[in-house]
């Protein structure tokens, strides 16, 4: 990203992890200053600034668990458009216990909530802008979040 114009950022059909706050760390560094080497020209520092840059995130209805708290902390840090579909409202963190037949069990631990208070299990992470995708867009490879997601991005850099 360091030598590119802007970022596309593809969550859809992500199933989840645990890495939203790396992820999130590294899209919210912006420049913060210049270096001049004797006489040269003004720079950038050399560390990552991609939030200096447009960034646009998709989405989709396969979109879930740490796919969506990544969505949720794009959105509330405000680094750029959203596109695609809502979220597939999973996030619900589990723990797990032994019992005594030797089995397993999980069971939720706890739940995550935007800043406003909302209960992301419940509301999920929508759109900036919505643009579905059917079977015949499949079928026939079209891929309209990405186009439009491209679209964005071009009219960004103008």
């Amino acid at each position: 990203f360091y030598r590119k114009d802007a970022m596309i950022l593809d969550l859809r059909y992500n199933t989840g992890g645990n890495v939203h706050d790396e992820v999130l760390k590294f899209l919210s560094q912006r420049t913060y200053l210049n270096w001049k080497y004797r006489e040269g020209k003004l720079s950038p520092q050399s560390n990552f600034g991609p939030a200096d840059k447009p960034i646009v995130l998709l989405i989709n209805e396969q979109s879930l668990s740490d796919a969506e708290v990544t969505a949720a902390g794009f959105k509330a840090l405000k680094l750029g458009k959203i596109i695609g579909m809502g979220t597939y409202r999973w996030i619900i963190f589990t723990s797990g216990a032994g019992l005594v037949d030797g089995s397993f069990v999980r069971l939720p631990g706890w739940g995550c909530y935007s800043i406003d208070g909302k209960d992301l299990e419940l509301t999920g992470v929508d759109p900036d802008i919505q643009v579905g995708m059917n079977f015949e867009d499949r079928i026939n490879k079209r891929d309209p979040q990405l186009d439009r997601a491209i679209e964005e991005i071009l009219k960004q850099l103008k």
